[in-house]
């Protein structure tokens, strides 16, 4: 019933399915979670999206895109290195072809019934989208920040993970949140079904 489409962006809101993406960012992050990041028209969008970020989208039978995802390699500019590096907690920030930064994960409230417990189809469908853009990129890894809670989601799933460098959970805003090395392998694929 969704189909996982992967888009880059050409410049910027010329794209549909991207903008679709932008105004979820902005009802997730802003509407939702209450975080004061920039928004322009309902549409939330930063600096690392003009970095050659690729947006991934689960839509419905309908064109509606009710989750999304944002992949930047590690070689330039990314969320964890430049704006959260305390996460680090002394590891280095990977800068590698074969890694790349998992961010803006979002998904529409109420978008879908639920597959596994409380998680909903289009979570599912997003995490299983690690592993197919994964192998459309030849990456080996992923990075992210995320909150302690959506942590114990992917370990939920089965996600080959491992909380960066000492492994704390620090206050960021409003949440408990970690920065996680993520492995690409079989797991991403077949525990999310």
């Amino acid at each position: 019933m969704n189909t996982v489409v992967m888009t880059q962006e050409d410049q910027a809101f010329a794209n549909p399915v991207v903008n679709q993406v932008f105004k979820l960012r902005h009802e997730t992050f802003i509407d939702r979670l209450d975080w004061e990041i920039t928004s322009t028209q309902g549409m939330e969008r930063d600096q690392f999206d003009d970095l050659d970020a690729f947006h991934i989208a689960v839509k419905t039978a309908g064109d509606e895109v009710v989750g999304c995802w944002r992949a930047l390699p590690t070689t330039d500019d990314y969320m964890l290195k430049n704006i959260f590096p305390e996460l680090l907690q002394g590891e280095a920030a990977p800068e590698l072809d074969d890694v790349w930064e998992i961010s803006r994960f979002a998904v529409r409230k109420g978008s879908s019934e639920s597959s596994r417990g409380y998680m909903s189809t289009t979570t599912i469908d997003l995490v299983k989208s690690f592993h197919e853009f994964a192998v459309q990129k030849g990456i080996k890894s992923y990075v992210t920040v995320t909150t302690v809670a959506c942590e114990r989601m992917l370990r939920q799933l089965g996600v080959n993970l491992r909380r960066m460098g000492e492994g704390k959970a620090l206050q960021v805003g409003k949440e408990r949140s970690v920065a996680l090395w993520i492995n690409v392998d079989s797991r991403l694929m077949i525990n999310a079904h």
